[in-house]
């Protein structure tokens, strides 16, 4: 859970801008749905990410030597982002992104994916307030 503030929103289920931690993300508006928690613009409010992470990348993709070792997430467009973690660890296998942490990028149950970095596509970032 991380504190965000609302800049601005197209609706429920379009694209929103939230301000978390000092950087700016385009996001799924999931949290203008219900009247009773839908923030207004400049609100700050308690913000759980959700991500729908893209399934056709390969094991070979996700854990390229290529990928710089880092942790965050780089804008692609609409609420699409590259995301980069590190494994923390396994069954399920959990990604530390820095602001969040994201479920099942691979499956595996071997411990030694602990600790290793990858790099893999969100398709949607979303969130609801926490």
């Amino acid at each position: 859970m991380v504190r965000a503030t609302l800049i601005a929103t197209d609706g429920p289920y379009l694209e929103a801008c939230l301000e978390v931690q000092g950087q700016r993300f385009i996001v799924m508006d999931e949290f203008s749905v219900s009247a009773d928690t839908m923030p207004q613009v400049g609100d700050s409010f308690d913000f759980e990410f959700s991500t729908e992470l893209d399934d056709s990348q390969s094991w070979a993709q996700i854990f390229s030597s290529e990928h710089p070792q880092r942790q965050g997430l780089e804008h692609l467009d609409g609420w699409r982002y590259q995301a980069y973690g590190r494994v923390v660890s396994v069954a399920p296998v959990v990604v530390d992104c820095g602001l969040l942490q994201v479920e099942d990028a691979v499956l595996s149950s071997d411990p030694a994916l602990i600790g290793e970095y990858v790099a893999f596509t969100i398709t949607r970032l979303g969130g609801y307030p926490a």
